[in-house]
């Protein structure tokens, strides 16, 4: 299962809009200098930066065509302002043009692919393997954002920990590769509740988290019983004899870390798990 993230197209930590925004002012600053520049010497090697910056960050090809035109625009403006082009480039232009244009493309080029790669690694670095979903170094990067919106805007969040009751009884009586299915069958019938308000998460093992953001208390409640109803039903269907737990919290005041957030759910889920269950193997 292979589950597009939301928020791996920032693949260096920085707002991409932010990025691109600079990058094309930085292009028109180093034009800017360039023209009122005493010196003959002109910046064209300098063009290349701001174009790079464009395309390791802009989700859209079109923005980074839009950057190698205005690049090589502004990179040739000294030429197409001396007139030679009226009655067509000496060999000389010609082949400064053409070094300077394939010079930028190569440099989008290169920085197309190392965006790639960077995404590609992000995103195994913040995905669990197995299931696809996010993996709890994604989780808690979230939750301490999500406490950074409180803090600052007062947007509230919930947060709610899943438990697979009988997942151990499965892998040892039918094995691994049967619990493996399970957990993925599961990850797919959580991502059917995904928005964007509501994500979710493998932490590990048989246990998922879910960060809900601007949902209130009782939009949580609701929430969880709906997963858990539809989960259960889900399992049931397939033939696996297992069933959810969980527990959830919902802050409107900022708690004292993400470990204590994850404390709150777990013995929220236990509650949850401890009232008696009608699944049975």
């Amino acid at each position: 299962m292979n589950i597009i993230i939301r928020g791996a197209d920032s693949p260096f930590g920085i707002k991409p809009k932010f990025a691109v925004v600079f990058g094309f002012c930085l292009l028109g600053l180093i034009l800017l200098i360039d023209v009122v520049s005493p010196f003959n010497y002109r910046f064209v090697l300098l063009y290349l930066f701001p174009a790079a910056i464009i395309a390791l960050n802009a989700k859209s090809l079109k923005v980074v065509v839009l950057a190698l035109i205005v690049s090589t625009l502004f990179e040739n403006y000294f030429l197409f302002r001396e007139g030679n082009f009226e009655f067509g480039f000496t060999p000389v232009d010609t082949l400064n043009f053409s070094i300077r244009f394939l010079a930028t493309l190569l440099i989008i080029w290169l920085a197309r692919s190392l965006r790639r790669s960077q995404l590609r690694v992000n995103q195994m670095a913040n995905t669990d393997s197995l299931t696809g979903l996010w993996n709890r170094r994604r989780a808690r990067m979230v939750i301490e954002q999500a406490i950074a919106r409180l803090e600052g805007r007062g947007e509230i969040f919930s947060v709610a920990l899943i438990d697979v009751n009988n997942f151990k009884k499965i892998n040892d009586l039918r094995g691994h590769l049967v619990g493996d299915q399970v957990l993925t069958k599961i990850a797919h019938e959580l991502l059917k509740f995904a928005s964007d308000s509501a994500t979710f998460y493998r932490l590990g093992g048989d246990e998922f988290l879910v960060i809900a953001l601007n949902l209130s208390e009782e939009q949580m409640k609701k929430l969880s019983e709906e997963i858990v109803s539809k989960v259960n039903q889900a399992m049931q269907e397939f033939g696996y004899s297992v069933s959810l737990s969980i527990g959830s919290a919902t802050y409107n005041q900022p708690p004292k870390s993400v470990s204590d957030i994850l404390h709150q759910v777990d013995l929220a889920m236990y509650r949850h798990k401890a009232q008696p269950k009608s699944v049975e193997l």
